[in-house]
């Protein structure tokens, strides 16, 4: 009798046992599913909002303008980023895939509960900033167009949206950052030398076919702070042609200047050496100034320099002082 009541004892707690572990694995796997959707619930409320996601190396064309300002079309033509109104306008081709990869690959702040809203508020209807991208992949083309409006204070962001279709997201400010460039900052004109004092050399300036040589300490400060003066951004031509030439004086040039400076190069030693070696060579940097120009009621002369495909223009005081140095200097043998 007492081995019944034992034995009944024992299977009413390995049962109770039982219950307890079914009730544990039970709340453990509610927990468990809580756990999982309170995870999911973040991820998603921390999920970049999506406005674009292409390949930047599909766009084919892409356009912007801001309010107010000339509209900028490029597209692409034998694998290079082209001036859509003048494919001979050399354009900085990084600058350019800077802009389709800043269009193609957009994320947004959030997006906008279009319910009972004030869209007037959004300035969607005359935007800041338009924006135009075309893609081309597997023979089909699609093409996008964003606009930009009025910045929200509370949001921290700008209203944007995609032509045709009825979302509205906040972005934040960084975009337009891509696209400030007039045609004249887009345009690829090359650097000019950097001339510092410990690689100036000397100056040959050259009016009326007579040459005049300088040198010293104050040629070479005076001629690095006009040096410092020719930007190659400032053009009025990218076409050094005969009639450009002679519509800017350059066909009989009024003078020409020739700022040398040194310049250390590494060359491979002869042949079977295992080291390199530095050598010093003196590179010239030579502009021919022109006419007189007006640009925004201010006079500037226009100039070309060697190896540059651009017309530039220098301002005036700058051509003048450099002709200045020819009247001061002695007549070279």
């Amino acid at each position: 009798m007492k081995q019944n009541k034992r034995t009944m004892t024992m299977v009413i707690m390995l049962c109770a046992l039982v219950v307890l572990f079914v009730a544990y694995k039970m709340a453990a796997s509610m927990n468990d599913a809580r756990e999982a959707r309170r995870a999911e619930e973040e991820a998603k409320a921390n999920e970049t909002v999506m406005i674009a996601d292409y390949k930047y190396n599909e766009a084919t064309a892409l356009s912007y303008q801001q309010k107010g300002k000339d509209k900028i079309s490029m597209v692409v033509s034998n694998s290079r980023w082209t001036y859509a109104d003048d494919p001979t306008l050399p354009l900085n081709q990084t600058t350019a895939a800077y802009m389709a990869h800043a269009l193609a690959s957009m994320g947004a702040i959030s997006e906008v509960n279009l319910d009972g809203a004030d869209r007037s508020a959004f300035g969607l209807d005359d935007p800041a900033w338009t924006f135009s991208i075309t893609y081309e992949s597997n023979g089909t083309r699609t093409e996008h167009t964003y606009i930009q409006g009025n910045y929200n204070e509370f949001g921290k962001g700008y209203y944007f949206q995609e032509v045709g279709i009825d979302r509205v997201y906040l972005i934040v400010e960084g975009l337009t950052d891509y696209f400030a460039y007039d045609l004249h900052g887009l345009a690829d004109t090359g650097t000019f030398p950097v001339i510092s004092a410990d690689r100036f050399d000397s100056v040959d300036i050259t009016i009326g076919g007579e040459t005049r040589h300088l040198t010293g300490e104050e040629t070479a400060n005076a001629f690095i702070t006009l040096s410092d003066l020719l930007q190659p951004s400032s053009f009025v031509e990218h076409r050094i042609t005969d009639e450009t030439r002679a519509k800017y004086g350059l066909t009989q040039p009024t003078a020409e200047v020739a700022i040398k400076y040194k310049e250390t190069i590494t060359v491979a030693d002869t042949e079977g050496a295992s080291s390199n070696s530095t050598v010093e060579q003196i590179r010239s940097f030579t502009i021919q100034i022109g006419d007189p120009i007006e640009i925004d009621g201010e006079t500037y002369y226009a100039y070309t320099a060697d190896g540059y495909l651009f017309i530039y223009y220098m301002p005036s005081s700058a051509a003048e002082s450099m002709m200045s140095y020819f009247s001061a200097a002695p007549e070279t043998d």
